[in-house]
């Protein structure tokens, strides 16, 4: 045998971990803080335009919902029958 192989076994030396370095912190620049402008007064509509822009999205809107009730009508008076007929089934 080996003089190494003859010896002992150290004992096992437990290991301490490093700390971890830092990392950079990296900064962040301030957006710069504006005031803000108002808009040329070239882009904006009337007041009359205006009002007739709201009435007419206003009419769109009572379209949609009178085209939603009926739809929700018509398939209220398709499922009817059918859950009629699974209540009375339950019920016998």
């Amino acid at each position: 045998m080996t003089a190494s192989a003859a010896t002992a076994p150290k004992a096992r030396k437990t290991r301490t971990r490093k700390p971890r370095a830092t990392a950079a912190v990296k900064t962040v620049k301030a957006a710069k803080v504006s005031t803000p402008k108002r808009p040329s007064t070239a882009k904006l509509i009337s007041f009359s335009r205006y009002v007739q822009d709201a009435k007419q999205r206003w009419a769109i809107h009572e379209f949609e919902i009178n085209a939603l009730v009926s739809d929700l009508k018509k398939g209220f008076t398709i499922v009817q029958p059918q859950v009629q007929r699974l209540a009375n089934q339950f019920k016998n």
